[in-house]
């Protein structure tokens, strides 16, 4: 599998506190039979971490990986809050897209409601493709705006964990797999939030056929490993 939203890198949000917990997060996923991972710390208001300061603790753990023998191929992405200069910064530079692709994963506020589609279609009249992260956890979010923002050429990624039934919005991320929606499944890893990718492959696996859940954990993300 791969794993395109994850909060493994230490020291820069509310994933990792420190390389051990990180080389711990990476051993599982392993174990799990994930193969690629893209690593996407948060840049939202009080995680604002310098784009040096990601660089050098990306490459500290990419050779703390090798020398733990981890088999696992590790990208640099960030998960962007959405805000009004979000174009121009990622135009200059100023942040990280997905592997360094055309493609950004953008999350937005899980309550107060924030227009998804008009942030979708910005981003896609700029030449950049937007991944909406974890849309079932939008409460304003629905089947509808999922549609929308599909039409507008965005791409959707929901949680691994709600599919195994632990946390209560499980029903909304179902309705939309069963829709055809949801181009990635990921795990949202946090060193204090499991990762629940081979229970929810499994899971996909039984319910919508093995061909969706290779779709939705492995074949869609090729594209932003450039495989």
């Amino acid at each position: 599998m791969i794993d395109i939203h994850s909060h493994i890198l230490p020291e820069v949000d509310d994933g990792s506190k420190n390389i051990e917990q990180s080389l711990e997060m990476l051993k599982e996923a392993e174990r799990q039979g994930i193969t690629d991972i893209i690593l996407t710390p948060h840049y939202r208001h009080e995680y604002l971490t310098k784009k040096e300061h990601i660089e050098k603790n990306f490459a500290q753990l990419k050779t703390a990986a090798k020398e733990h023998d981890i088999n696992i191929s590790l990208y640099l992405g960030q998960e962007i809050f959405a805000f009004s200069d979000m174009v121009k910064s990622l135009s200059a530079g100023k942040l990280f897209s997905m592997n360094d692709t055309k493609y950004v994963l953008v999350e937005f506020a899980a309550k107060q409601e924030m227009d998804i589609s008009e942030t979708v279609y910005m981003l896609k009249a700029n030449g950049f493709i937007p991944i909406v992260a974890h849309i079932d956890r939008y409460c304003y979010a629905d089947v509808e705006t999922a549609r929308e923002i599909k039409e507008i050429g965005g791409l959707i990624q929901v949680n691994a964990t709600p599919i195994c039934g632990s946390i209560f919005h499980r029903g909304k991320t179902m309705s939309f797999i069963k829709e055809g929606l949801v181009d990635f499944i990921a795990s949202d890893a946090h060193y204090s939030r499991s990762s629940d990718m081979l229970k929810a492959y499994k899971v996909v696996s039984k319910k919508f056929g093995e061909e969706t859940a290779r779709k939705l954990f492995t074949e869609n993300a090729k594209v932003l490993l450039h495989k």
